[in-house]
């Protein structure tokens, strides 16, 4: 069974699905970066080729990661420093990701990961436009989603003023599409559901929860 890193404040229900598939390892809050992002795997790690690159001063460090060069901060962009995301052959960040991480595509979006959905090794659906347009004309089929319904929680769980992204929202694996919450929570509804059966991915929601970004999640 493989592990997955995620952010300690998921609920019992997600908890419980997803150690049906993976060894689910919680990943503790930093106080190094603000509290909404402070137990997200998608500001502490990045995954390129199978290689996850991690920053130094993550929670959880296994022999098999390979050390980046410098912790992220409180302040952006020092907490976008591992915030990227591969599309098949393709390696999307911003400027200012550590240097372990070499990216094919640059876009000024610094939180790439957080706002990408990796739904195939040509498509994503992702909560910026700017990054929909730039993949799109490099015949990456990105869905945009302007969605205002995604949360982000305080260190305590109660819910921030702050909102969420696609990328963090959701987790894909074996054919599903994790959504982290009750798709009926979201406006963009009907077009995620158009998208992800196009790809042929199975949806996979929890009924009656609001929903969260988490920061996605780490295989390994």
């Amino acid at each position: 069974m493989k592990n997955l890193i995620i952010d300690s404040r998921i609920r019992e229900e997600e908890y419980k699905y997803l150690s049906n598939y993976f060894n689910v390892i919680k990943l503790p809050l930093s106080d190094d970066v603000y509290e909404e992002i402070s137990g997200h795997s998608d500001i502490f790690y990045c995954k390129i080729n199978n290689q996850i690159v991690v920053a130094p001063n993550a929670k959880i460090l296994e022999k098999s990661f390979k050390l980046g060069k410098i912790k992220v901060e409180k302040e952006y962009p020092l907490d976008v420093l591992y915030n990227a995301c591969q599309i098949g052959n393709i390696v999307i960040g911003s400027k200012y990701l550590d240097e372990s991480i070499i990216t094919d595509i640059v876009v000024k979006q610094g939180y790439v990961k957080c706002s990408i959905a990796v739904t195939s090794d040509k498509s994503c659906i992702t909560t910026d436009k700017k990054i929909a347009e730039v993949l799109n004309k490099n015949n990456i089929d990105a869905l945009y989603i302007e969605e205002n319904n995604i949360k982000l929680l305080k260190k305590d769980k109660t819910i921030s003023n702050m909102h969420g992204f696609i990328g963090g929202a959701s987790l894909v694996f074996d054919d599903k599409f994790v959504l982290f919450g009750d798709i009926n929570m979201l406006k963009n509804k009907d077009k995620i559901l158009e998208h992800i059966y196009k790809y042929n991915l199975e949806l996979v929601h929890f009924k009656g929860l609001d929903v969260y970004d988490y920061g996605g999640g780490i295989v390994f």
